[in-house]
């Protein structure tokens, strides 16, 4: 196992325990929701966040708890900053949520906290030409070799949205809701490297790290738009 590897799965138990310890009180409401209403619906959902599963309770009649995790892998190519990259996508993230229904019907406000691990992989090689785009200079692909980095955003989150669909007083058993909100993170952390070694291209990769941190910033942002379906007991 890497280094790399450990402090990854250090970070994604350290996130975990924040997010447990900090929603224990939403916990001990979906349980005592459980025995008050009777009802507990389980969810399947898509979206943002990638794919994933939600349990609801009804904490009273206009108010609803939920805990859920979603995860994706995707693999596509995109531009960077005038560079193309081979771009793996790692979504994780746990989350704990407060439904508000405000005029007693379908529309909510939704609140609570998210524990997100999120990591852009990224890869470019070229095996002849020139490079262009890397910070200040110009270079030939074989002195440059495989440009490689990530982009990660770890930590526990607040989220704040909107949706449509009360779980638990539907008269229906099964049917679909819908979120869109925002999670409030950190800006991505980004870091590249070469398996070249020309002149100057430690100084252009370090201006090509900031550019991609520049472009990834309005990610701290992070948008939220999912569709569920559940089934309520």
């Amino acid at each position: 196992m890497t280094l790399k590897a450990v402090q990854e799965g250090d970070a994604m138990r350290k996130g975990l325990w924040d997010l447990i310890l900090s929603v224990l009180p939403l916990l001990a409401a979906l349980m005592a929701g459980c025995e008050d209403s009777g009802g507990l619906a389980v969810a399947g959902k898509a979206g943002t966040l990638g794919y994933g599963g939600e349990l609801t309770t009804a904490i009273r009649s206009d108010v609803n708890a939920r805990v859920g995790v979603n995860t994706l892998d995707w693999n596509f190519d995109a531009d960077i900053s005038d560079v193309d990259y081979d771009l793996g996508l790692d979504l994780r993230s746990f989350s704990a949520l407060v439904d508000w229904f405000v005029f007693d019907g379908p529309l909510r406000v939704t609140g609570g906290l998210v524990s997100v691990n999120h990591e852009l992989d990224l890869r470019a090689t070229g095996s002849s030409g020139e490079l262009e785009g890397i910070g200040d200079g110009t270079y030939d692909w074989a002195t440059v070799g495989t440009l490689h980095g990530s982009a990660s955003v770890d930590g526990v989150a607040p989220y704040v949205g909107i949706g449509w669909g009360n779980i638990m007083e539907q008269s229906s058993r099964w049917g679909f809701y819908s979120d869109l909100g925002v999670i409030f993170t950190q800006s991505p952390d980004v870091t590249l490297s070469a398996t070249g070694t020309a002149a100057g291209l430690a100084a252009d990769l370090e201006r090509e790290r900031k550019d991609i941190e520049d472009d990834l910033e309005p990610f701290r942002y992070y948008p939220v738009l999912s569709v569920g379906l559940f089934v309520r007991f």
